[in-house]
């Protein structure tokens, strides 16, 4: 595709995408509980408490008296006056601001506020992602765009057969996930090719080896130290929780690592008809060695962001620095080692299959 089409064709996403946003931000037909807007040009605000722990963390408690006109449901055109009250801090209330649409709920003939309606905020962000695609691959973005859509319909449906489990079959489940997530999102991205059959190959091995060594050395020093109760929300078996967390997450390492050394290593038997095993190998266990330290150091800055805000709320509770580990950092640093070992192992997973699997039109000679 031409870098002008691809630049009228994203400007027309674009353009339909922001048309969509505010459609979607007016509208009140994507949920069924009530719509409101808040009416208040400036919102009454007052300070009702000041609160500090023993720990000199301060915060205060804050009231909004807002006026709040409902736009769907059988409350509609009716205006009902409402006490928000929150802390600065947001942690675990809303600050809400003039003209805002908000969702309601109502007990009785009383409303009560739910959340701001961020919808038209997914919508908007959806749109620059299909543009940036669309600009930055062409016409390739349609086969990712029905990759992600897909997977996310798959998962919802593994989330699903979980649930209706209560997580009894973690390893039948989320093994199965595994490989369907990667055969499709292969399949439709690289087609039936041997490319992909190759990726494929050094992917699962990539992701069932890793998981398979260090589910071994868990069981074989008795699961020490690893403080399940740690999950966040947990609904079910924490542990199993943990384990389906930690096979997807490895997998979201190791395939981005698989398709970059194969590729490259496809691309390069392309141009070098004359290759041998050797050089094959050693070609992709060079080019392992420059992209594995980058894809570790970005696992551990993601963990780094997720955890800290519950790092800082541990330590300003004044916890001790090793109970904060225990409770806010073990179970992620544990996913991360995981993914860590998966991504070093997969250079040679990936490397040794493209050196026996990718035959043509590579003239395969055992070096001297």
């Amino acid at each position: 595709m031409q870098i002008k089409n691809k630049f009228w064709i994203s400007f027309g996403i674009l353009v339909i995408g922001i048309v969509l946003s505010f459609w979607t931000y007016f509208s009140t037909s994507f949920t069924s509980k009530p719509i409101g807007v808040i009416t208040d040009s400036q919102i009454k605000d007052e300070l009702i408490n000041k609160t500090e722990d023993n720990y000199q963390n301060k915060d205060q408690i804050r009231n909004q008296v807002l006026h709040v006109k409902v736009l769907s449901g059988k409350h509609r055109n009716r205006t009902y006056r409402i006490d928000n009250n929150y802390s600065p801090s947001q942690a675990m209330t809303q600050k809400y601001y003039p003209h805002e649409r908000v969702i309601l709920s109502f007990v009785g003939q009383r409303a009560k506020l739910m959340s701001p309606k961020r919808d038209w905020v997914v919508v908007l962000g959806i749109t620059l992602v299909l543009c940036l695609l669309v600009a930055i691959t062409g016409r390739h973005a349609i086969m990712l765009t029905l990759s992600m859509v897909l997977n996310a319909i798959i998962f919802y449906f593994v989330i699903k057969l979980d649930i209706a489990e209560n997580g009894t079959k973690i390893f039948l489940i989320y093994g199965s996930a595994v490989i369907i997530f990667t055969l499709l999102s292969l399949v439709i991205v690289q087609g039936f090719h041997q490319k992909m059959w190759v990726t494929l190959i050094a992917t699962l091995l990539g992701v069932f080896v890793s998981f398979g060594i260090c589910y071994a050395i868990m069981r074989l020093t008795g699961e020490s130290g690893i403080k399940y109760e740690a999950v966040d929300y947990a609904t079910q078996d924490p542990r199993a929780l943990f384990l389906a967390q930690t096979l997807l997450g490895v997998l979201g390492a190791v395939m981005d690592e698989a398709t970059d050394i194969v590729s490259s290593l496809y691309v390069l038997c392309q141009h070098k008809k004359n290759l041998t095993f050797k050089s094959l190998f050693n070609s992709g266990r060079t080019l392992g060695q420059e992209i594995m330290g980058p894809l570790i150091n970005v696992l551990v800055l993601i963990f780094m962001a997720e955890a800290l805000p519950m790092t800082i709320l541990y330590l300003r509770d004044n916890n001790t620095l090793v109970y904060t580990f225990q409770f806010a950092l073990s179970l992620g640093v544990i996913q991360s080692l995981i993914s860590a070992i998966g991504i070093v192992l997969t250079v040679i997973f990936a490397t040794l299959a493209s050196s026996i699997f990718l035959k043509h039109p590579i003239s395969v000679k055992e070096a001297k």
